[in-house]
């Protein structure tokens, strides 16, 4: 195994690392944010989905992998160990400072600014296809958001319209962060006495729970073969070590996935409490709305090999809660913050690519 190769499997890992860390907030914000449970409980219960989605991924991540791999390079783009590096540094750094930072940042726009600085120094712009990177990637990448916002805001309208029959909050009958986490304790009977919740009532934060584990297995299933695809192509460079660890690809995959997962636990914190908290108030019918809409959104993207960005979706989700819900900003307000990530992460990834391909050119 060569010293390039050591040194690229290190950069994809640690973006591998990095996206868990910053990326574990977006299935389990919700959780938090109406006081469902802990932050350590959730962190710990959106890893278990991430690591089933990456495993999801062996089989459905194809598409995605062939994508990152190659469908935004032209045919005579020779791939080698100082391109993947590049790129690798460009995503990872970013995304590791931002996460220091609480920032949420997509990694699929950090992905693809490495990409396309790396390319641009090392080949110019016939090395990209232009309107693969447009239609395939900004396109996606831009709308996708914008999706996820009208629809959680159809889906609340929804919600609160099925909503009628969920007993609303007074003070007679618990603290309000109870009733934010089930609503139903504080169901009454025709005679306004209180009774406990039927087993369908009960189904109400089971759901919660299980749209928060969707959304995270969802995130899984996108990210994973986007990081994995350049594990693969920095193997495939190293035929003897290629033979031995790709296993069709499956091998690179289930690392990124453990990688990530790792990353989840022990850096998942920072960015967590942004989400939670700073964007919009949450109660259950909220939160599981925008699981809901996240989930939908990713899952059918990534089987068709679209990065749309879980991160976008999902507090384009949360956007489209607080506006229906008509919040108002307020001093620990973090949207202009989240803004302000979604529009630097491409170029900053795509300008820190390209130093680093030029200045590994120097040597």
């Amino acid at each position: 195994m060569t010293l390039g190769l050591i040194v690229v499997i290190f950069l994809v890992l640690a973006l591998a690392w990095a996206n868990g860390a910053n990326d574990i907030s977006k299935g389990v914000a919700t959780l938090v944010g109406n006081g469902t449970t802990s932050a350590r409980r959730a962190i710990w219960w959106g890893t278990l989905w991430t690591l089933m989605g990456g495993v999801a991924a062996t089989i459905w991540g194809a598409a995605l992998i062939k994508t990152f791999s190659s469908g935004y390079l032209s045919p005579g783009f020779e791939v080698d160990m100082v391109f993947i590096a590049g790129t690798m540094l460009g995503a990872a750094f970013w995304v590791i400072i931002a996460t220091r930072m609480a920032l949420p940042v997509s990694t699929t726009h950090a992905l693809l600014g490495g990409v396309v600085g790396a390319v641009l120094v090392a080949a110019g712009p016939e090395g990209l296809k232009i309107d693969a990177v447009t239609n395939k990637a900004l396109l996606p990448l831009l709308i996708s958001p914008l999706i996820a916002i009208g629809l959680c805001a159809i889906l609340l309208l929804l919600m609160r319209y099925a909503a009628k029959k969920v007993p609303q909050w007074s003070p007679d009958c618990c603290e309000q962060q109870e009733w934010q986490k089930d609503p139903f304790v504080c169901a009454t009977d025709e005679a306004g006495q209180h009774r406990e919740p039927t087993r369908v009532e009960r189904m109400w934060v089971r759901l919660h729970w299980l749209s928060s584990g969707v959304t995270s297995f969802a995130r899984g299933l996108n990210d994973v073969p986007k990081i994995a695809a350049f594990l693969i192509l920095a193997l495939s460079l190293s035929p003897g070590v290629a033979e031995t660890v790709l296993f069709n690809g499956a091998g690179p995959i289930l690392l990124v996935a453990l990688v990530m997962g790792v990353g989840c636990l022990w850096g998942g914190f920072r960015v967590l409490e942004l989400l939670s908290r700073r964007v919009t108030p949450l109660d259950a019918s909220s939160g599981l709305v925008a699981n809901v809409g996240t989930s939908m959104l990713v899952l059918i993207a990534s089987p068709l090999g679209l990065p749309v960005s879980t991160t976008h979706v999902s507090t384009g989700a949360l956007m489209g809660i607080r506006w229906s819900d008509k919040v108002k900003p307020s001093q620990a307000d973090a949207l202009k913050l989240v803004l302000y990530g979604w529009v630097v992460t491409l170029p900053i990834a795509a300008g820190l690519a390209a130093m680093s391909v030029w200045s590994i050119g120097q040597f």
